[in-house]
């Protein structure tokens, strides 16, 4: 994609901090890059490109369907996981967003 891209600060909002604002735009540029289907590939695309908010993303009915269906799948995947692995997870996550908080130590790049 030889696009120009809005960088994590486009995505700082009351209650989010830099660290999440980081982790939501690399979510979007797995998406963007085909990792969830066609249809929140292209919302991904839209939004990282600029051309539309997210939140105004979320309510177009299209992109707003494929995303509550990804979560669904998501939260079962998530609830038939062993509680240990859950809990891997979860410490994976709170590492991952305490080196994105501390500067993005973790592969900060471009984020």
């Amino acid at each position: 994609m030889g696009e120009q891209h809005v960088g994590h600060e486009e995505f700082l909002a009351p209650g989010r901090d830099r660290a999440q604002a980081r982790a939501l735009r690399r979510s979007l540029r797995d998406m963007a890059d085909g990792g969830a289907g066609e249809i929140l590939q292209e919302m991904a695309q839209d939004v990282l490109s600029g051309r539309i908010g997210l939140r105004e993303a979320l309510r177009v009915g299209p992109y707003a369907t494929a995303l509550t269906e990804r979560v669904r799948a998501a939260q079962a995947e998530w609830e038939a996981m062993p509680a240990a692995e859950r809990e891997r997870h979860m410490a994976e996550a709170r590492r991952y967003l305490a080196a994105e908080g501390d500067g993005g130590a973790a592969g900060s790049g471009s984020a």
